[in-house]
């Protein structure tokens, strides 16, 4: 957000007929016309520029933000001007709903240092249509800011923000020299684990063949190796990708330059590599001497694997190693949010063979590989490695290259008892899942993260039973039903069979669910639910609550209210946290304010040929339009994006998504709707229910509510809340 004085000076350059007391006089009058106790004087400015028609995105010196101004805490990367130093090359991904996304990387630098910028999707645009090169002089704006490789600090930019190629005047009235000092070349010796950044300057030794192989997506990938030296020593160095077709053709003895590069250990941790990334840079023809120092090393072009190992021999850092087991336990799929704002997947089982047990974790696509797999069958996999556990202990995890066979032919491990392995899953293998049953417990006594806990309670509302889609594409099946005993009452979810075995319970029954475990429910609250492991006994003859008058209950509601906080205060802790917020709409956006959906499942189609396509209903002959768009609240103490979906979205806009898609098709501008009702809206005081939830390392609201807000209502609760804070 632009200080008072910032966006004052912005307003001045591009609206020379006012003089800077009628500014103030506006701001002044904003304020008092909103509420001088609600609004500031920043957000008053800020509304008065966008009513003037002054564009706060164009630049200001004095609004300039350099690279040792951004931090881990900064919120809102507002005028980013720094120089391009290096461009990565555009790649494609495939998304979880079948859409392809694309992302690129550079490198820019100022006075004060250099950061790593990712471009997701259209942003990709400036590399691919040649809008910025190495050496031009750019303007980042919408950025936000996460922790990337090596615990260093990069920005993402995704279509909530915008990058511009400054002209030369406007370089030149910031007066900053964006020359770039050369980074310094590291020694070979003086290489550390991982390191990133790196720069070396190396003479080629040896140089191996290309090898490729398919990675996790479908697509090819490439890796070509090399053993290099300086004065100092040796090492290997990796390519890979588009840097590896770029590196081929060096020869040994040849003299090269690379930057941006990173170390790692090899695969059995002895040594240190280098590896070169996309957005590494390669610089050959050097004509420097260098005597270097020749490798009395072993390197290959690839580890060579260690084969297959009984449980109790496996140890931390052991890579492309095989097992083989007999499943003793396996534990639900969970889902979770990649820091690109994709949703991925990971399961744990547990596995023995006669020496021990170890935790085994499966990500992503390798989890529909034991989709049908059952405790007690065998299980082999070719080509793993060892990790220290999340809870300590071994962990062996499912890579990239692995190999996936139940119930391998020739296994004698259909015959272990696993009752003779006497080795603890938690002690030596460390997977720490095993935990004390916790026994029965009054619903009001529950909280966040208790497993192996049992309740009972009266049913007071039972709903319909849902299906869905699973990843699979099988149907699934998911009841929900809500609970009470004398202390207070909780949501509680069936999934799958269990669903049948609730399927004749009626409000005023009584039932008792024993190992369940429990979780923060989706619209806040707390939520019971029913595992793999779960007990469910309906109207049990020793219960005490079928006499339970659930009017004589005090309790809150199972949805617990969101409550007001402000903006700035709104953080990672935050997350899935319902809240209230108050303030001001400051932007809408300029994007499309619908997607198509699909009328029977309601997810979003892919356009193919002329047409569209739901993953899981097929072609579509009839999209029906749905709202979801984002818009910007500011109060006072810092701004945040909120998601306004479905009819929240209808409400704000005042219209409904079919006159939405209709208004864009009459004027051909996919803003239109925006544009149509920005003058009602924008700037207006807004109280704004939701979840908080990380859209790639941003934070923003997924809003449930609304209402336009009445100032003097806000400057009277406000001073209620003063007065009992003092009292």
């Amino acid at each position: 957000m632009l200080t008072l004085e910032e966006t004052i000076e912005l307003i001045l350059k591009h609206k020379s007929e006012y003089e800077r007391n009628d500014i103030l006089t506006m701001i002044q009058e904003k304020r008092n016309e909103l509420g001088p106790e609600v609004i500031n004087d920043e957000s008053a400015a800020m509304i008065v520029a966008r009513e003037l028609g002054v564009d706060l995105y164009k630049m200001s010196p004095s609004a300039r933000q350099r690279i040792e101004d951004i931090s881990e805490s900064t919120k809102n990367v507002a005028g980013l001007v720094g120089k391009v130093d290096s461009i990565g090359t555009v790649r494609t991904f495939s998304r979880k709903d079948g859409g392809e996304g694309k992302v690129a990387s550079i490198f820019i630098s100022d006075e004060t240092g250099s950061i790593r910028v990712a471009l997701w999707d259209d942003m990709t645009k400036a590399i691919s249509e040649d809008h910025i090169s190495v050496g031009s002089v750019i303007q980042i704006r919408g950025a936000y800011v996460k922790m990337g490789l090596g615990n260093t600090i990069e920005l993402n930019l995704g279509r909530m923000g915008t990058i511009k190629q400054l002209e030369s005047d406007e370089i030149e009235e910031l007066g900053v020299d964006f020359s770039t000092p050369s980074k310094d070349i590291m020694k070979i010796s003086d290489l550390q684990e991982t390191t990133f950044d790196v720069s070396l300057k190396v003479k080629i030794q040896r140089v191996f063949r290309v090898s490729t192989f398919t990675k996790k997506d479908g697509n090819d990938g490439k890796v070509l190796a090399m053993v290099v030296g300086d004065e100092s020593g040796s090492t290997r160095l990796v390519f890979w990708d588009d840097k590896a077709d770029e590196a081929e053709g060096i020869e040994a003895g040849e003299v090269i330059r690379v930057d941006r590069a990173y170390t790692r250990p090899n695969r059995d941790g002895s040594e240190i590599e280098v590896h070169v990334g996309k957005s590494s840079v390669i610089e050959r023809g050097l004509k420097d001497e260098i005597d270097s120092v020749e490798s009395t090393q072993t390197f290959s072009g690839s580890a060579e694997p260690l084969g297959m190992k009984e449980i109790a021999e496996l140890e931390t850092g052991m890579n492309d190693v095989d097992i083989e087991g007999k499943i003793a336990t396996i534990y639900d799929v969970n889902t979770f949010t990649r820091k690109d704002g994709g949703e991925g997947s990971v399961q744990n089982i547990v596995i023995a063979d006669k020496t021990s047990k170890i935790r085994v974790t499966f990500w992503s696509e390798d989890i529909d590989q034991i989709a049908k797999a059952k405790e007690g069958d065998a299980i082999r996999i070719l080509h793993g490695y060892v990790k220290d556990g999340f809870r300590g202990g071994l962990e062996y995890q499912v890579g990239k290259r692995s190999e996936i066979e139940l119930n391998p032919k020739g296994s004698k491990l259909k015959q272990l008892d696993l009752s003779e392995i006497t080795e603890d899953v938690s002690s030596s293998t460390g997977t720490g899942l095993s935990s004390e049953a916790l026994g029965k417990s009054n619903i009001g006594d529950l909280s966040i993260g208790m497993g192996d806990v049992d309740v009972e309670g009266k049913v007071v509302t039972a709903y319909d039973v849902k299906t869905f889609t699973r990843k699979d594409g099988d149907e699934g099946r998911l009841r929900n039903v809500v609970i009470a005993d004398q202390t207070s009452k909780i949501r509680v979810t069936f999934w799958g069979d269990d669903v049948e075995t609730v399927a004749d319970i009626q409000e005023g029954d009584v039932i008792r669910i024993l190992h369940g475990y429990v979780k923060e429910g989706y619209r806040g609250g707390l939520e019971y639910q029913i595992g793999r492991k779960g007990e469910i006994i309906l109207n049990p003859k020793d219960s005490d609550l079928k006499q339970l008058d659930l009017a004589d209950v005090s309790f809150e509601s199972v949805a617990t209210k969101a409550s007001r906080v402000l903006i700035g205060e709104i953080d990672e802790s935050n997350e899935g946290r319902n809240v209230e917020i108050c303030g001001i709409i400051v932007d809408m956006g300029q994007n499309r304010v619908y997607y198509e959906a699909c009328p029977t499942c309601n997810k979003k189609l892919e356009a193919v040929n002329g047409g569209y396509t739901c993953k899981s209903c097929g072609k579509v002959e009839n999209p029906e339009p749905r709202m979801l768009y984002k818009i910007t609240i500011d109060d006072g103490s810092g701004s945040i994006r909120a998601t306004l979906f479905g009819a929240v979205g209808e409400k704000l806009l005042g219209m409904t998504a079919e006159e939405a898609q209709k208004l864009i098709a009459k004027s051909g501008k996919e803003d239109e709707p925006i544009r149509a009702t920005s003058d009602k809206v924008q700037g207006r005081y807004i109280a704004m229910y939701g979840r908080v939830k990380k859209f790639g390392d941003a934070i923003e609201i997924s809003a449930n509510g609304f209402e336009f807000a009445d100032p003097l209502q806000e400057i009277k609760r406000l001073k209620e809340v003063i007065q009992k804070e003092v009292r």
